[in-house]
């Protein structure tokens, strides 16, 4: 049985070419056939129309006169005695879709192949005809402030115009063009008509290799009849079940829409504003603006030249007592929960009522027995004590919290408890110890916990490892202690509220936030925390021959003209003292005061407060 190679093809109006529309090139054994599927005359001279049905013609290879590529097309020129007038093809979009058997073509094919030559028509022509109502309608529904003039009007609808051109002139090659199976199909193409003239050694086979057998193609394909009607499509997925009508009106559509959108952005965002005040006072007349700034200016200096001159400082942290004294490497947090933020540790207490010995025998052994130190005392001691009540019990039951503020990690440390209690006499006795390790680094900023119980009314807690912050050690960074205001127990969520106030950290304030309404037993140590995290801050403050000296420092985003310099708690209940200084502090820096003290007490705490607060 004869064996060809067919192709399907689509013909486009390039230079040169004499037919455009859907054609198909099969090499037989002795001749080239061309199908013209669906072609309309494109050179001149040629009566424009298409096909009206399927014609088939041949071709003897000799005729072939041209066979070269124009970019992604191939270019076919056949000999005019052979055939004409449909003798010159620049091709493009070749099929060829039946699976298994290569080059192809099936009647499936052969319709694509024409919706693809009415798609790519449908283009051109909306891309000839399209741009001009467009760029006119853009430009007449513009706004004034867009587009001005018949210069500025012009400009934008030969702007719309021309990018809409663009836009389906590329809709017109994305229908032309059909991927890389149609480039692979193109060279099989050609390496078969070079082999049929004889300018190829090798033709483009399909067997095995090292086999001297000539490639089998399939059969000849039969000439088109009458095309069967379409079948009924199901339902598809995917953007490549779409028509090509479709295809080519979806992005036309689309680019319409952007320009719509684009023009509608433009004009909610780009309105005409409401003139700023400058610009109104402006308008009034430049000399009277000129003159209100100039009185401003002049104002804003005879201000400053009144107001006394200190010299300049800077300050880390405000002056607090939350902080003067160091702040340890680990710090020892305790509470009865988690809801307990005051950080006392208080036993709890029962009070024995029995006063002769024989009671005291009869209350039981251990924690209950008699004290050591009792043991010892003799009778004139025992007749004293005998009419004195005995001192209350008591128990510890609470949570101790350890916080690594350094910024090393600290591994294997202990912490060892004392808990003891006192007898008639006052001494200490039922000494009782609890030691606590920790196996394992400690990294920066985190902290761990125990739950602690022992019998006593008073314990001294003792951690491993002592010392305060320094250069050596260095400090835990602000992440670390941010994330340590999330944890489950209240008493570590303010001190890591306290650790960012002492690292002036902007987040310290909602950490502060998160910690409302405080209990009584906790508004003094939030209190602190607050004042220390305010924009203007005191520091290095000293008494020295009678006089307070202090860095004011302004840690906010704008001057603040005019403070007070107030004591926070006021001693022995008396009224809390207070300086006014009439000093402009500029942003992040400070001025540094020497002011007259009142009384010989120094104060413990001092706030900055803006003057009219």
């Amino acid at each position: 049985m004869a064996r060809a190679f067919s192709v399907a093809a689509l013909a486009i109006a390039e230079g040169g070419a004499n037919a455009v529309g859907a054609v198909r090139f099969t090499c037989a054994e002795a001749e080239l056939e061309v199908e013209l599927v669906r072609v309309a005359g494109y050179a001149e001279g040629f009566a424009l129309g298409a096909v009206a049905a399927p014609v088939r013609f041949g071709v003897p290879y000799t005729a072939i006169r041209g066979l070269f590529r124009r970019g992604k097309a191939l270019c076919v020129a056949l000999d005019p005695s052979a055939c004409s007038p449909h003798n010159c093809f620049v091709l493009a979009r070749f099929e060829g879709d039946l699976p298994g058997v290569p080059g192809v073509t099936s009647p499936a094919a052969m319709e694509a192949m024409e919706n693809a030559y009415r798609a790519r028509l449908r283009a051109r022509m909306a891309s000839w005809i399209a741009p001009a109502p467009l760029g006119v309608l853009a430009a007449a529904l513009s706004p004034d402030y867009l587009a001005s003039g018949p210069l500025g009007t012009a400009s934008l609808a030969c702007l719309v115009a021309l990018a809409t051109w663009l836009a389906l002139r590329f809709v017109a090659r994305l229908a032309t063009w059909g991927g890389p199976p149609s480039d692979r199909l193109r060279d099989a193409l050609v390496a078969e008509m070079s082999h049929r003239m004889g300018f190829a050694a090798e033709r483009l086979a399909t067997s095995s290799p090292g086999s001297s057998a000539a490639p089998v193609f399939a059969p000849r394909p039969a000439p088109l009849g009458e095309r069967p009607a379409p079948p009924r499509r199901g339902v598809e997925e995917g953007i490549d079940a779409l028509p090509l009508r479709a295809r080519v009106l979806v992005p036309v559509a689309l680019a319409v829409i952007g320009i719509v959108a684009t023009m509608a952005f433009v004009q909610r965002f780009a309105a005409p504003r409401e003139q700023p005040l400058a610009e109104r006072q402006a308008t009034r007349g430049v000399g009277q603006a000129t003159r209100g700034a100039t009185a401003a200016l002049l104002a804003s200096e005879v201000r400053e030249r009144a107001e006394p001159s200190f010299p300049h400082c800077l300050c880390d942290r405000a002056d607090s007592p939350l902080w003067r004294a160091g702040v340890p490497i680990l710090s020892l947090l305790g509470s009865t929960g988690p809801d307990d933020g005051a950080g006392v540790i208080a036993p709890i207490l029962r009070q024995d009522r029995a006063d002769d010995a024989g009671s005291e025998a009869g209350e039981g052994q251990g924690e209950a027995s008699v004290e050591p130190g009792d043991a010892g005392a003799g009778p004139g001691e025992a007749g004293r004590d005998a009419g004195a009540p005995r001192p209350a019990r008591g128990r510890y039951d609470f949570e101790l919290a350890v916080v690594n503020n350094s910024g090393a990690p600290v591994s294997n440390f202990r912490v060892l408890l004392t808990f003891a209690r006192r007898d008639r006499r006052g001494e200490r006795a039922g000494i009782t110890e609890r030691g606590l390790f920790w196996e394992g680094a400690l990294a920066p900023g985190r902290a761990v916990k125990w739950h602690v119980e022992a019998p006593g009314t008073e314990v001294k807690i003792e951690p491993g490892v002592t010392g305060m912050l320094d250069g050596e050690t260095g400090v835990a960074s602000p992440d670390a202690f941010f994330q340590l205001t999330r944890a489950r127990y209240r008493v570590v969520r303010i001190h890591a509220a306290m650790m960012l106030a002492w690292h002036r950290d902007p987040r310290a304030r909602d950490a502060l936030v998160s910690l409302l309404p405080a209990a009584p037993a906790e508004e003094a140590m939030l209190d602190r925390i607050r004042r220390a995290t305010a924009d203007v801050i005191p520091c290095s403050v000293a008494v020295k021959e009678g006089r307070l000296r202090a860095c004011l420092f302004n840690g906010g985003v704008a001057p603040v003209r005019g403070v007070t310099l107030r004591e926070a708690a006021a001693g022995d209940g008396g009224a809390p003292r207070s300086w006014p200084i009439a000093a402009t502090l500029p942003v992040h820096e400070g001025v540094e005061v020497s002011l007259p003290l009142e009384g010989s007490a120094a104060p413990e705490e001092l706030e900055v407060v803006p003057q009219g607060r």
